[in-house]
């Protein structure tokens, strides 16, 4: 670890290999226990360590800002420099992967004005030519931390939230739905059935099926984006499955990795990958057999999975970022999302001036054309990929 700044008997160090990262695994976890911020799974010690164990080399080098008091860790800011273009790009942890640009931070120690300061003047010492800094939740402490650091403009995001809190039971949620939700939902069950007995588990890291699954639902949703013609840069990055499979979860505790899983006989139908964290699930990747994609298989392994987080205490069901008309029907709240970007060399002024400005047109506009339109361009590698790429 780097020591970058002491200033009011806080130490700032930068954490820059997966050595460092294994040397402070006992302090991470007890922040990490420590806080109350349940948007903060993408910052946890699990994920960080295991993404950079498996996709820092070549543009990704890790940046994790740690501040301390004395011995103890109060804050981590898990940062990357990366880049593409001769422009060199300080951005969140795992990104594109990570959902949430978020610090960790102790409530007693660690969300203090100086705190803030070291924490934003820590990005200059990265050594790169623009900070990006999305999506950052509106709650999140960097929010103050980035107050001299401007907005992105034109940058407009949320999450869409299912509130679980307000139902006792699953029970309750079914019959707090409308007449006409209630219908659709038992129709798309009971056509489904008709292949075979619906039978629905959630399964945890340590089950003998669990990476041979979560790999069955990473290809079913490569399915899906070729199908709708989409790009992912997440999932184009080699050994994509193997990073998930080997996150950690715990039943007892009800934190960590999860899969969803929903077969009708002895055919899965559909498989989610989420995350619980404080209570909250963030449903991460969901993927549906493509032949049956008529009888909604995802739409009835969704709802299972909503009554399951309900039954076992969970208080939120996170959809995550880029708002759909989907997610907005699934959901009862939504907590917006920020962006910040800092120009530190005259590349990344120009980055900042020039490119950012065009993407939020550029996306519009690519998501508008027809899905076999997409596919084309897809399979061309041209103008969907590029704009996933920045």
């Amino acid at each position: 670890m780097t020591t970058i700044i002491e200033e009011q008997g806080v130490t700032v160090r930068t954490v820059r290999s997966l050595d460092d990262i294994e040397a402070i695994a006992a302090d991470w976890r007890a922040l990490e226990a420590a806080s109350t911020d349940p948007l903060g799974y993408f910052q946890t010690y699990s994920w960080c360590r295991n993404w950079v164990a498996h996709f820092a080399r070549g543009g990704h080098q890790p940046v994790i800002q740690t501040a301390w008091r004395g011995d103890r860790l109060v804050a981590v800011w898990p940062l990357m420099l990366t880049g593409r273009w001769g422009v060199r790009k300080i951005v969140a942890l795992g990104d594109p992967h990570s959902q949430y640009c978020n610090a960790i931070c102790h409530p007693d120690h660690g969300d203090g004005q100086a705190m803030r300061t070291l924490l934003a003047r820590s990005i200059e010492t990265a050594g790169g030519d623009v900070a990006l800094f999305r999506p950052v939740p509106e709650s999140s402490p960097l929010v103050s931390a980035l107050g001299s650091v401007p907005r992105i403009s034109g940058y407009d995001n949320e999450s869409s939230i299912l509130d679980l809190s307000e139902f006792g039971s699953s029970e309750a949620y079914v019959q707090g739905l409308g007449k006409l939700q209630k219908r659709n939902r038992n129709r798309r069950r009971n056509h489904l059935a008709r292949l075979g007995e619906l039978s629905f588990e959630v399964i945890w890291p340590d089950h003998p099926d669990f990476a041979a699954l979560v790999a069955e639902g990473t290809r079913m949703k490569r399915r899906w984006l070729k199908e709708t013609g989409r790009y992912s840069t997440g999932f184009a990055m080699k050994g994509y499955e193997d990073f998930l499979a080997e996150l950690s979860g715990d039943r007892e505790r009800l934190e960590g990795a999860c899969l969803s899983v929903l077969r009708a006989g002895e055919r899965v139908v559909a498989v989610e990958l989420g995350f619980i964290h404080k209570r909250a699930y963030y449903a991460y990747i969901g993927g549906f057999d493509w032949e049956l994609r008529e009888l909604s298989p995802g739409k009835v392994q969704m709802e299972m999975t909503v009554c399951w987080l309900i039954d076992n205490g969970v208080t939120a069901y996170d959809l995550l970022a880029n708002p759909a008309d989907y997610k907005k029907s699934w959901s009862n709240t939504a907590i917006r999302l920020l962006g910040f970007a800092a120009p530190l060399t005259w590349r990344g002024r120009l980055y900042i001036n020039a490119w950012l400005p065009m993407l939020p047109r550029a996306k519009a506009a690519y998501t508008a054309i027809s899905e076999r339109m997409r596919r084309l361009m897809v399979l061309g590698q041209g103008v969907g990929c590029l704009l996933l790429w920045v």
